[in-house]
């Protein structure tokens, strides 16, 4: 019998039938593995999913109010145990003007103000941390002050002038011109000149809400007296006269926030209650404490401006390392201005 011979088209055809074979069986091996890597990923989804469910409730049971919760030491933070130890003070003398040098019938300031407490070295690094993360203020932001009048006096200058003049209109007694002020602790700037930055920052900030705004002194290098500080406030007429201070003390941990008016003149009966607005109005704007408006005839800057409302703020201790600090950062100096700018809106309109 003869052997059948393939014909070559034949051979050709096997070949190509024998080639997609092995790719339709390669395919189809591929499939079956997705679907079984399809499946065991599905399985560790679930499996995820039912742990975060379960931590998820535990978090819930941990945070509800009908579980016990252990409170932590509050002795242990070196904030609390300052707070528990703080004590009420009042410095004899502010830095911000010299005591009456003769016959002075004036009474000195009587309200006793609350001196901040005392912080470990750990303390005052939060708080001026703190102080750099306070929200930026935008100018704009802050209260229209359209028709408010407010003149700012940046207090003391470069050369202290020790010549004496009237403590007040029909006052005896007399003080220094304008006195050397303090200095920093920590950053060892002169009082008149963290006072002027202020100032100018401030006026800026004022007047991009609309308000008039006039300064008593734009540099440093001046000679004017308090009288002459006064007398450039009552030709302006202004809704709000402010003088600006920093403050000093023999006591280091003395910090805050104070306010200083005259117990005489026109506004006598409101001035203590719009000095407690002011205070409280920088307090809540730059956290600081408010130590309390102080009522007096001590002062002749204030003395001699008693017939318009006028105001001696102490910004803060420079005779307190964290106080100091601040008083030099351009985020808590905004505060200042945005604490000024709310207390100025709050005042009635006079000059209008």
């Amino acid at each position: 019998m003869k052997k059948h011979t393939p014909d070559p088209r034949e051979k050709s055809a096997k070949k190509f039938r024998f080639i997609w074979k092995s790719i339709l069986t390669i395919l189809v091996l591929t499939v079956v593995a997705a679907g079984i890597k399809f499946a065991f990923d599905r399985v560790e989804t679930i499996n995820e999913s039912q742990t975060s469910i379960g931590s998820a409730g535990a978090a819930n049971d941990a945070s509800d109010p009908d579980i016990s919760v252990i409170p932590s030491d509050t002795s242990a933070s070196p904030t609390g145990a300052a707070e528990a130890a703080a004590v009420t003070s009042m410095p004899t003398q502010s830095s911000s003007e010299p005591s009456v040098s003769s016959g002075s019938s004036a009474s000195s300031a009587s309200s006793a103000m609350t001196a901040a407490p005392t912080e470990s070295a750990a303390a005052l690094q939060t708080s001026t941390e703190s102080a750099s993360v306070l929200p930026e203020g935008n100018e704009g932001d802050g209260p229209d002050l359209s028709g408010y009048v407010v003149v700012l006096d940046p207090g003391h200058q470069l050369h202290a002038d020790s010549a004496q003049e009237a403590l007040g209109p029909d006052m005896s007694g007399t003080k220094d011109k304008c006195s050397s002020g303090t200095a920093g602790v920590s950053t060892g700037r002169p009082e008149y000149e963290v006072n002027l930055e202020i100032g100018l920052a401030m006026r800026d900030y004022l007047e991009s809400l609309g308000c008039e705004v006039y300064m008593t002194r734009t540099t440093n290098d001046v000679d004017i007296s308090n009288i002459d500080r006064a007398n450039i406030a009552l030709s302006h007429s202004p809704d709000v006269y402010i003088r600006l201070h920093c403050d000093g003390s023999s006591n280091s941990s003395s910090r805050g926030i104070g306010v200083f008016v005259a117990d005489s003149g026109q506004y006598a009966g409101s001035v203590s209650d719009w000095g407690d607005l002011l205070g409280e109005s920088l307090a809540d704007a730059t956290g600081a404490k408010y130590r309390g408006c102080n009522a007096g005839s001590t002062y002749s800057g204030l003395n001699w401006a008693a017939d318009i409302p006028s105001f001696l703020l102490e910004m803060g201790f420079m005779s307190n390392a964290a106080d100091d600090k601040l008083l030099s950062d351009p985020d808590y100096q905004q505060k200042i201005c945005e604490g000024v700018a709310d207390f100025v809106s709050q005042m009635p309109d006079i000059s209008g």
